[in-house]
């Protein structure tokens, strides 16, 4: 769990982190700013997904 503040209401509320399809629950806005707690990231652009010989 994360806390987020709504960008556009002010909202702060606590959600799944990790969840793609996070909204506000006040005014349904999808811009958030993250306030505590982290987010996890996949692996990087540059970073390889298959073995070179």
């Amino acid at each position: 769990m994360a806390k987020f503040r709504c960008i556009q209401c002010k909202k702060e509320f606590e959600a799944d982190a990790n969840d793609p399809s996070k909204r506000c629950p006040g005014c349904m806005g999808r811009y958030l700013e993250l306030i505590s707690g982290e987010i996890k990231r996949g692996k990087s652009w540059s970073a390889k997904s298959y073995s070179v010989r």
